[in-house]
């Protein structure tokens, strides 16, 4: 009890920090961008952090860690109004929205439709946020107590997880993450000090850089995909933007069982926005009376709220894990812990120790960001809107020079760029080959993490017999949890064939 009094405190301590205009300029700045960035169809969350990191360098810390929150939580909301307004989705976050969301722009209720959503997605980014700030002192007091070997037990669920929940088949998701495990592999080793995997190759002494294939995977090859398969729509136009108060309401135990489980399937490792609100639509239909049920499919308020608040929760339950652990609860986390790695803030159980006060500032910037979501998304709406004429033939190849330059601005190294192509180049292969490419940037990210930890786990019990480790409780659990997840994902997907 006492850790979370000490983690509230500090969260309240931290509101004037917060506060400061230049750390509210870069809160606003952050939100704004990420609307209209999630707005476009074809941008991804990802895709918008992805590019960011290399610039978000240059900032201060503060106003780095807020200015990426608005970025992540205003992209996930953003989705929602070219899901409503033109049937696409401008996140995968947003497919349920579009869902129930066209319908009722088509019957002229596209305004109401959206500031439903703005409601639903600004309490639901309140909700995953105050979770997160409850969750911390518990999780983190438990992983206190996690050795070596559990952390790489943890990291190698992380990498399972995100190719058994994937669309393509286990096996290729898994050996999607194994990829992405090998590839984390290159470059100094940190215990011993040799080379591995550099073929002489200089520029691979450093290590492959995470920002460059993160831009290339969900980037370049994103560009690529998206001026070969996809066409333009005509933006037609919206009403009034207005909050329906009596839907929220109505449909309050809606908005909170898809606020909780958006939380809670946030901090699993690699779930992410999208599947928080495919489940949460799905639960909320099932659990919807016969009269309500027959209007899903056909411009569903509640079918809204639902999916809205679940994808935007998500965004504090994601950080649970990768803040406590170090285990991304999504590629958009990832990419969140790649930027503050660069301002040289290593997240885990040490974080507190090792960086007195970010916990707490974080935590403060993201209740801020959460009041404000609904304020930006409100007064900026309509104007996003216009930004969904732009032909996508023209949008898309102007994103590819901030490719270029957020590969490079990373580490101001050139080779970085030759890299975010490549990896840009493997990323469609991977597409075209039926292998999702959000597992391999998983086993990228947390492949550090389990190659650390578990050279380090043979030198601390190198004097103990093999059962004595695997009997250890937590690791046991790991286990089990990993064989659980590898035969559920087998059979589920023999199940549906």
């Amino acid at each position: 009890m006492s850790a979370m009094t000490d983690i509230l405190y500090g969260t309240l301590a931290a509101l004037p920090a917060v506060f400061m205009p230049e750390n509210l300029l870069y809160c606003l700045f952050g939100l704004v961008f990420g609307i209209l960035w999630g707005a476009l169809p074809a941008l991804s969350s990802t895709m918008a952090m992805a590019l960011l990191i290399g610039f978000s360098a240059a900032m201060p810390i503060q106003g780095a860690i807020i200015f990426l929150l608005g970025v992540y939580s205003g992209s996930v909301f953003g989705g929602s109004i070219s899901a409503i307004c033109i049937n696409i989705p401008g996140t995968p976050a947003a497919v349920c929205t579009a869902m129930e969301g066209y319908p009722l722009f088509q019957r002229g209720e596209g305004g109401q439709a959206i500031g439903t959503a703005i409601m639903a997605s600004t309490i639901g980014n309140l909700f995953g946020t105050v979770a997160l700030i409850v969750c911390t002192p518990f999780i983190l007091t438990l992983a206190l107590q996690i050795g070596s070997w559990e952390i790489c037990l943890l990291g190698l669920w992380g990498v399972l997880l995100s190719g058994s929940i994937s669309d393509a088949p286990a096996l290729k998701g898994w050996l999607s993450g194994l990829i992405g495990l090998a590839l984390s592999l290159i470059g100094i080793d940190t215990i011993s000090g040799e080379e591995r995997f550099t073929f002489g190759i200089k520029a691979l002494v450093g290590g492959l850089s995470f920002v460059a294939v993160l831009i290339g995977v969900f980037g370049f090859a994103e560009i690529a995909r998206g001026l070969l398969f996809e066409r333009d729509a005509e933006s037609p136009p919206v009403n009034r933007v207005r909050i329906l108060w009596h839907q929220i309401r109505q449909h309050f135990r809606t908005l909170i069982s898809g606020s909780s489980i958006g939380t809670f399937i946030g901090a699993v490792p690699a779930a992410g926005a999208d599947i928080a609100a495919f489940i949460a639509y799905s639960f909320s239909r099932r659990l919807a009376t016969p009269r309500e049920r027959q209007q899903y499919g056909k411009g569903s308020y509640r079918g809204i709220i639902a999916a809205e608040s679940a994808n935007n929760a998500s965004v504090g339950g994601s950080l649970i894990p990768l803040l406590v652990l170090a285990i991304p609860g999504s590629t958009v986390a990832a990419a969140f812990m790649g930027a503050l790695n660069l301002q040289g803030i290593a997240v885990g159980p040490m974080i507190r120790m090792g960086h007195p006060g970010i916990m707490e500032f974080i935590f403060a910037s993201l209740l801020v960001v959460s009041v404000l979501l609904g304020v930006v998304g409100y007064l900026i709406a309509k104007p996003s809107v216009a930004l969904l004429s732009i032909p996508r033939g023209v949008l898309l190849p102007s994103i590819l020079p901030v490719c270029v330059l957020g590969a490079f601005a990373a580490q101001n190294n050139i080779a970085d760029i030759y890299i975010m192509l490549i990896s840009g180049i493997g990323g469609i292969a991977l597409v075209l080959g039926g292998f999702p490419a959000a597992p391999l940037v998983m086993g990228m990210i947390l492949g550090p993490l389990v190659d650390q930890n578990f050279r380090r786990a043979l030198i601390i019990f190198q004097d103990q017999s093999l059962m004595d480790v695997l009997l250890r409780p937590a690791g046991l659990l790991m286990l089990v949890v990993i064989a659980v997840t590898i035969v559920g994902a087998l059979f589920s997907r023999r199940r549906t064939e």
